[in-house]
């Protein structure tokens, strides 16, 4: 019951101030920025530590001594890539891009 109080006040102070409502939610999301900008600095700066060029199993074994994660194996090697940190090539090694200077 209270969460419907709750949402109903929101939709009422959406309506009557919009502005003010307006500039919590800009606030609200350059927090959230700020907050994932400093962990994919913080990401960075822990992979540039690690080799240039890692096996599968050497990626498991510092993955698992340097990150608590939670989640899947694949989806943190996922975000890595997607992020343009690691890369898995055809020699069937995982290459670490951030030792490749900065263009």
């Amino acid at each position: 019951m209270r969460r419907l109080s709750l949402t109903r006040l929101r939709q009422k102070a959406w309506r009557e101030q919009p502005e003010r409502m307006e500039g919590i939610r800009k606030q609200a999301t350059e927090k959230a920025k700020a907050i994932k900008d400093e962990k994919n600095k913080n990401l960075i700066a822990l992979i540039s530590t690690w080799p240039e060029r890692l096996t599968c199993d050497e990626l498991k074994e510092i993955v698992a001594r340097d990150i608590d994660y939670e989640g899947k194996y694949s989806s943190l090697t996922y975000r890595f890539t997607r992020k343009g940190l690691l890369r898995f090539m055809a020699d069937g090694l995982w290459h670490n891009l951030c030792h490749l200077p900065a263009e």
